[in-house]
């Protein structure tokens, strides 16, 4: 299903490009279109309503498809009480979506029949369906070799992400909801789940090369997850559940407790979507548990992902680190060799006055302004786990790079991957050989090695 989507959306985008119609528009139509294909499956919009606005209400001719999608698009970003009251019911039917995404207007497409059939044959996939690891895919689907060498991106599995999540933060939180539903359901117990459920709402999250989104989305899934177990012991099933107040005072977690950076504007947009999405999976589970309908349309609380440079930015404009409580990640990684000039300059002025910087790897960038931002609060909290090839920890590198890390920057080692197979979901995967290492600037009293037989 992921592969299908991705390979889907990838057609069509080539297929727009070839037409003539790229840049910014190209990618902002397809984030909308999205943003359409999975709303129609997640009760967003009415079911199947977006299938048959493109098969039936634009009528039968593809260069009509354009006009009415630009119109559709600005139903969407307009409140329901602002529309006209002679808008046709099948275009009242869909909700007012918020959130920007619909803003502005975008060239008009010229859609060919071949363009048509490419949209209504991902209309008929089942969007709702999909995993979070399919908008990495589908960035990833969209992009040619050679610029996936130059920017190293090296979108990921969902295995391979909580490879760095469970021993950065969800094993942890997890142990402890696991010791809670042993106890006796005591008002005791009931103010303990309070308390962690209070410590899930106050968690801020940085992926400072966020992609697509794809840490951020599995990151925030399951901690939705494990807030939805925990509400499950606070409220038994089988008991008549009230929440006076409304079902949304329950759920403490929220899309705007996710923040990255993403030099592509592309991506950092699929990113703000992704997380929208995942969010609202997440509602509909609580909704179905608890029997109280839970809805964030329109749209009001989002990701924060700034479109920039993160090598470039003041990391607290984004997230001032004395909230930030994890740095997660997989940045670009770039060996010397593949280095554009303007890399290279980003190298030198990270490192500057670091001997021997110019043989480090892109990725070090990151390794090195992550112990500079951790260590930057008066009272350091934060904890990060960055995903890199092995180059970093062994050879030349090691001392270059690990020296102001660990000495400067009095970082402490938390845990590390042994090097292994690095595998992503998308149309030609990634043949890389990686590492995770866990670190912060205080010292925890269980360190751990995850060994591998083979890479």
């Amino acid at each position: 299903m992921n592969r299908a989507a991705a390979e889907r959306m990838g057609d069509l985008h080539d297929a727009m490009a070839a037409s003539g119609y790229r840049g910014t528009d190209l990618e902002r139509y397809l984030v909308r279109l999205l943003f359409c294909l999975f709303a129609e499956d997640t009760d967003i919009f009415p079911r199947a309503a977006f299938m048959n606005f493109v098969r039936l209400h634009a009528g039968p001719r593809a260069q009509d498809l354009g006009a009415k999608l630009h119109e559709l698009f600005e139903v969407l970003d307009t409140p329901e009480d602002q529309r006209q009251t002679t808008l046709p019911a099948h275009l009242r039917e869909f909700p007012y979506v918020n959130g920007d995404l619909f803003k502005g207007p975008l060239r008009t497409l010229a859609f060919s029949e071949p363009m048509r059939e490419l949209l209504l044959n991902a209309t008929v996939l089942d969007w709702g369906q999909i995993s979070p690891a399919i908008f990495g895919s589908l960035f990833q689907s969209v992009m040619d070799p050679a610029a996936r060498r130059t920017q190293g991106a090296h979108y990921t599995s969902e295995q391979n992400i909580l490879k760095a999540l469970g021993p950065l933060l969800l094993d942890e939180l997890r142990a402890e909801l696991a010791h809670l539903a042993t106890l006796a359901a005591t008002t005791q117990r009931t103010n303990r789940l309070r308390e962690l459920q209070n410590k899930l709402g106050g968690l801020r999250l940085l992926d400072p090369a966020c992609g697509c989104g794809n840490f951020l989305v599995v990151a925030y899934r399951e901690l939705r997850l494990l807030e939805l177990e925990l509400l499950g012991l606070r409220y038994p099933e089988g008991e008549v559940i009230q929440f006076p107040l409304g079902p949304e005072t329950e759920v403490l977690l929220n899309a705007d407790q996710m923040h990255g950076i993403e030099v592509d504007e592309f991506p950092a947009r699929i990113a703000e979507v992704a997380l929208w999405l995942v969010d609202h999976q997440m509602n509909q589970r609580f909704s179905v548990r608890f029997g109280h309908y839970l809805a964030r349309i329109p749209l009001k609380r989002g990701a924060h992902i700034r479109h920039a440079n993160a090598l470039q930015v003041d990391w607290n404009t984004v997230l001032p680190a004395a909230q930030a409580t994890h740095v997660v990640g997989n940045p670009p990684f770039v060996g010397k060799q593949y280095q554009t000039a303007s890399q290279k300059a980003d190298v030198a002025r990270i490192f500057q006055g670091v001997k021997g910087a110019s043989a480090l790897d892109y990725v070090s960038c990151w390794f090195l302004k992550t112990a500079e931002y951790l260590c930057s609060p008066e009272e350091p909290k934060g904890r990060a786990a960055l995903v890199s090839t092995n180059s970093i920890t062994q050879g030349e590198q090691v001392s270059i790079l690990w020296g102001p890390i660990l000495n400067r920057f009095a970082m402490k080692l938390h845990f590390g991957h042994q090097t292994f197979q690095w595998r992503n979901e998308g149309r030609k995967n990634a043949a890389v050989h990686c590492i995770i290492v866990g670190f912060g600037p205080q010292e925890i009293a269980n360190k751990r090695i995850f060994l591998y037989d083979s890479p």
